[in-house]
């Protein structure tokens, strides 16, 4: 069931269930005041029959009976005068004779008097039984009992039941037409956002909301159109890794090609043939430092962070451990900084990728007698900066932008040298994103470049 269907459904059911409630609440008070009226009206009418009967009773009989005839008549109404027992002593009707028991709910109760109680009946519908004491102070006076019919009364409660049905009816026809609408009104933007996205096909990704609200349906929207947009950006990104690597790939399989074809020709020559073996060697290694690299570029993204505390020192002994041998070949100093405090919350494995390359960089583009610089210190609160600095070729501006994609070389760097899968970079700002943090590049040419590293202070768990 679509939500419109659901929404519409669910404001009906809810209209209905309030509609009930308020029936009933109305109706019942309805019924009650009618009631409460009807036994405050005959309680009254009782009181003046009561006054006429007590100077009557027990002396004078015959005008008991008269009053009780004409009062019957007149309020339309069987009247009973009761003994203290509760038999009958007077009948309007004269049907009952004296000292009759009646069986009545009212006479059984021990209400506080004057008591009313209506009572349906098979034979006379709605009846109203009325109980008043003669003369509280002369017990021996007896009660007055009266008896009318009330059919008008539940009637008219009936009728009033019908009108307010009608007009609940009315309020939920036109309700459930609102309800249509407003559902159509809420769902409207989702299945504008449904139309858009069946408009995405592999072959053409666009993504062009026109909902304008900044609620949550346009909240969702923009997320949507960001995937979008992702979606775009990666596929584009592998087009370009695709055609990258084949290009990269290409290179080292045709020089292993040609040696392949000429090894044969210079099997006499020893010296020439263990050249082409090495220079075989040296682009088989290539091909694998590619390889590897590819792997270590698509496999980043499905591990988890495992995050520990790093501190300059342990930057110092993982750098001097891995290059100090390196720089000592071609005269580079290592110097390092750190402020006291200062700590990196990282992935000890993936941030460790990622500054080697940074630093393997560093040393493949400086200079002899030159100072490569690895500094540690907390730019905010919040915030912690691994800084690489070297004294090399640098970099020119309108390289700046392409540096992180794969495989990317300027010019300069392609002629000082040639090894290195041309991934480096990549893994550095892949390795810095799975971290949430950010990367900034400052070089000139001649002068040297500094990668800055800034991670988010998050909670070693």
């Amino acid at each position: 069931m679509k939500l419109h269907a659901r929404l519409w459904i669910t404001f009906s059911v809810l209209m209905v269930a309030v509609s009930l409630i308020l029936y009933i609440f109305i109706i019942k008070a309805y019924e009650a005041r009618m009631l409460e009226g009807q036994k405050q009206l005959v309680i009254s009418q009782g009181y003046a029959v009561v006054d006429k009967l007590r100077g009557t009773l027990p002396r004078f009989p015959e005008r008991t009976e008269g009053y009780l005839d004409f009062y019957s008549r007149q309020l339309d109404m069987r009247l009973f005068v009761l003994h203290n027992d509760r038999t009958v002593w007077f009948d309007s009707f004269r049907e009952l004779p004296e000292h009759s028991p009646l069986t009545l709910e009212i006479l059984k109760n021990g209400a506080n008097l004057p008591t009313g109680l209506f009572v349906p009946t098979s034979s006379y519908g709605y009846v109203q039984y009325t109980l008043l004491e003669m003369e509280p102070d002369r017990p021996e006076l007896g009660y007055l009992l009266m008896v009318n019919n009330v059919d008008f009364l539940y009637e008219d409660i009936r009728a009033f039941r019908i009108q307010v049905i009608g007009i609940i009816l009315a309020a939920l026809t036109v309700f459930f037409f609102i309800c249509y609408l407003v559902a159509s009104w809420f769902t409207k933007p989702i299945r504008s956002l449904i139309e858009q996205m069946k408009k995405i096909t592999p072959q053409k990704r666009v993504f062009q909301p026109t909902y304008g609200h900044r609620d949550e349906i346009g909240e969702l929207g923009a997320e949507i159109g960001e995937m979008v947009s992702q979606l775009n950006r990666y596929d584009q990104r592998q087009q370009q890794f695709m055609s990258s690597s084949s290009h990269e790939l290409k290179t080292p399989l045709a020089t292993m090609q040609l040696i392949c074809e000429n090894l044969p020709h210079v099997r006499e020559e020893e010296e020439t043939h263990r050249e082409f073996l090495h220079d075989l060697e040296v682009q088989i290694g290539k091909m694998k430092h590619i390889v590897e690299s590819m792997l270590d570029v698509n496999r980043m993204w499905d591990r988890p962070l495992n995050r520990v505390r790093l501190g300059g020192r342990e930057l110092e002994e993982h750098i001097r451990g891995h290059f100090q041998f390196v720089a000592d070949q071609k005269a580079i100093r290592l110097t390092f900084q750190w402020e006291d405090g200062s700590a990196l919350n990282v992935d000890e494995e993936l941030f460790y990728r990622g500054l080697d390359n940074v630093v393997s960089n560093a040393l493949r583009y400086s200079l002899a007698d030159s100072e490569i610089t690895v500094a540690l210190k907390r730019v905010d609160a919040a915030r912690t900066e691994c800084r690489v600095c070297d004294q090399g070729i640098g970099i020119a501006e309108e390289d700046l932008p392409k540096i992180f994609e794969p495989f990317y070389r300027s010019p300069e760097a392609g002629i000082w040298a040639q090894e290195g899968s041309g991934l480096g970079l990549t893994i550095v700002k892949q390795m810095v994103d799975m971290h949430g943090g950010d990367i900034q590049v400052m070089s000139r040419p001649g002068q040297g470049t500094c990668i800055a590293m800034i991670f988010r202070n998050k909670t070693v768990t």
